[in-house]
């Protein structure tokens, strides 16, 4: 189709964590003639380059891992071709005013700086969660692509430093037994945000999905009983044992 002037990716893909090949749609893209933006915002520069497998621009919510502490709003757009960045994208930039706050700004340049240790931290313990999720009699099927049973676990290991500190899970009981699940929780927090220090579940079916017909989210992977898990940095066996008598 001619008319396909970019492909615009996320890889991950929330909430299914689903990988695309970057390279490979890079490269065709590439014979097409077509742009590739790839939204980063779940890998983070550390865990995952775009640019290195073909991708012309990098989008990323600053307000998630970047920052770090939910502390401040904000997005950013990386180009690789300098001169389109400073021409008709800089002209809408100017245009709009499309800038953060100086505070914001500043928060942000001081979460970048624990970026590293925080997404080491995060990383370890979604392992340690994904590993007792998958084995738990309550869970009917894991979405992490560091486990061997998800379908894009070598796409995620050959373009990913580490598969992330994002999962989601579906529960055998549905759209009930999601809500019981969250109303359970006593340590980790509900909520839809990302890319803080603490761990925050959501289920989609009741809560940002809530109005959305069945039929849609089923076509998009949302079944009633998902769940979506962002694992902080806490102590892992404290995350564990709060999804342990959650799912009780």
């Amino acid at each position: 189709d001619r008319s396909i002037k970019m492909l615009y990716l996320e890889t991950p893909a929330n909430p299914t964590l689903q990988c695309v090949d970057l390279a490979a749609l890079g490269a065709l893209a590439k014979k097409y003639n077509c742009l590739v933006a790839c939204d980063n915002t779940f890998a983070t520069p550390y865990l995952q380059q775009p640019f290195a497998h073909g991708a012309d621009f990098i989008i990323h919510s600053t307000t998630k891992f970047l920052n770090g502490h939910g502390t401040a709003i904000g997005g950013i757009l990386l180009g690789k071709d300098v001169e389109r960045m400073k021409t008709s994208i800089g002209k809408f930039f100017r245009t709009t005013g499309a800038c953060a706050s100086p505070f914001d700004a500043y928060l942000l340049t001081q979460g970048i700086k624990t970026l590293e240790v925080r997404m080491d931290k995060h990383c370890n313990n979604a392992e340690q969660v994904a590993a007792f999720l998958e084995n738990h009699p309550a869970v009917a099927k894991v979405n992490y692509t560091g486990l061997s049973s998800h379908p894009d676990h070598a796409i995620s290991a050959k373009q990913m430093r580490h598969p992330g500190a994002l999962l989601s899970f579906e529960l055998k009981k549905g759209l009930q037994g999601g809500i019981d699940f969250m109303n359970k929780l006593q340590f980790c927090v509900r909520a839809v945000s990302l890319g803080t220090c603490d761990t925050l579940l959501s289920h989609p079916a009741s809560m940002t999905h809530f109005s959305v017909p069945k039929e849609e989210k089923e076509k998009y992977g949302i079944t009633d009983g998902l769940i979506r898990m962002h694992v902080g940095i806490e102590t892992a066996a404290d995350i564990i044992a709060d999804l342990h008598q959650a799912l009780q």
